[in-house]
């Protein structure tokens, strides 16, 4: 059984919405401290995703808080308030001029910095502690930590995360944002999803990979970190955000399965765990997205994923792999992601089911490229050339 993983963002889409909802994100807060445009530039991002900070939620919390702290190592003698729009309000007020910040070298420390499984805001403060220890000396760091702790520490909360709220209404919309969250945006603005996102996979490979599933020659599922609706099931008391489900309409591929960041979400709570504890590069959504492929989504699959990837438990229906020789291609531009893949099989092999793994990295920036072979894939420039002899 040939089981294909597709990740979405740089692999069957250009998330243009996604870089887009970044900058002006960013820019809007720079523009703020009157400092201008200083959101990072695309290469500077991939630098972020080489090493594993795939998220804007956490990447536009960094790129704010290294913004803060360069603005603090001008001027000690601030009080910062923990209110981000009044912390911009203060550094445009005091006239602090506009400074370089080095986002990718701030990445790269971060990534030095994190925990297995650790979301690289959680580390993100442990950096600039360290960075703000060394100034220490030249006034008090209490109000900038506290600012700096608000902002990454917050990055998942919609009701407190200035971050979050601003980015998601660029991103879906003020009116998809008003839909999802049950909340007024703070601005007005056009979704740069639906505007800016851009087909990479050929519509000829589309009609391949949509055929060979038809005829049972391929399974496949889209194996994503973006937001996305729960596993068929009603939870009414959370928010989920369907970026997953319209990039799969985009990329017409909506009769693939689809295992996303909400199915994840809904697990850990399901299991009594923070939300985001089993999204990749956790093994446990790369097992829920190889079995979601050879089955369907359900919640029971979700559970006999956490079942065997957190407690070693070889469960109905994922046992329907038993005895079936699988091999697992997954398409990813993450090298975290694809050592979780690599991991899921291996767990599958230790149950006694015969697995192969090729994974199959699609990059041009050339740090990502470095970590994509270190993880061991064969890296390609996009996902066509990679669906080379793939296919019928």
């Amino acid at each position: 059984m040939d089981i294909f993983l597709f990740d979405i963002d740089g692999v069957l889409l250009y998330p243009g919405g996604y870089r887009s909802a970044l900058a002006s994100t960013v820019n809007q807060f720079s523009q703020a401290m009157g400092w201008g445009n200083c959101a990072p530039e695309e290469h500077v991002t991939s630098v972020f995703e080489a090493y594993g900070i795939t998220s804007e939620w956490d990447i536009t919390a960094i790129c704010l808080s290294g913004l803060f702290n360069a603005a603090w190592q001008q001027s000690h003698t601030v009080h910062w308030p923990t209110s981000v729009p009044q912390a911009l309000d203060a550094v445009r007020v005091q006239g602090i001029p506009a400074q370089s910040v080095d986002y990718a070298q701030i990445a790269r420390n971060i990534a030095a910095e994190m925990h297995p499984g650790e979301y690289p805001s959680l580390a993100a403060p442990r950096v600039f502690a360290r960075e703000l220890d060394s100034y220490a000396d030249k006034g008090c760091t209490q109000s900038i930590t506290e600012l700096l702790d608000e902002i990454l520490l917050t990055t998942r909360d919609i009701h407190r995360s200035h971050t979050l709220s601003v980015f998601q209404t660029y991103l879906l919309g003020s009116e998809i944002y008003r839909q999802t969250y049950g909340l007024e945006p703070i601005f007005v603005s056009p979704s740069m999803i639906m505007k800016y996102d851009e087909l990479l996979l050929s519509l000829k490979n589309r009609e391949r990979i949509l055929t060979a599933v038809r005829s049972g020659v391929i399974k496949a599922v889209l194996y994503t970190a973006r937001p996305s609706l729960p596993p068929n099931v009603e939870d009414p008391n959370h928010y989920y955000s369907s970026e997953a489900e319209m990039a799969a309409s985009l990329a017409g591929l909506v009769d693939l399965p689809l295992v996303g960041l909400g199915s994840m979400q809904w697990l850990a709570r399901d299991s009594d765990l923070e939300p985001d504890s089993y999204v990749k590069p956790s093994p446990v959504h790369a097992i829920a997205a190889i079995g979601t492929a050879a089955s369907d989504v359900d919640p029971a699959l979700m559970r006999a994923a956490h079942s065997l990837g957190q407690d070693g438990k070889f469960t109905h229906p994922i046992l329907g792999l038993k005895g079936e020789n699988i091999h697992v291609r997954v398409f990813e531009d993450s090298a975290h992601s694809i050592q979780a893949v690599q991991h899921a099989v291996d767990i599958l092999i230790h149950v006694g089911i015969p697995a192969k793994f090729t994974a199959y990295g699609i990059a041009r920036h050339s740090e990502k490229c470095s970590t994509l072979v270190a993880s061991g894939a064969r890296v390609f420039d996009d996902v066509n050339a990679a669906l080379v002899n793939l296919l019928p």
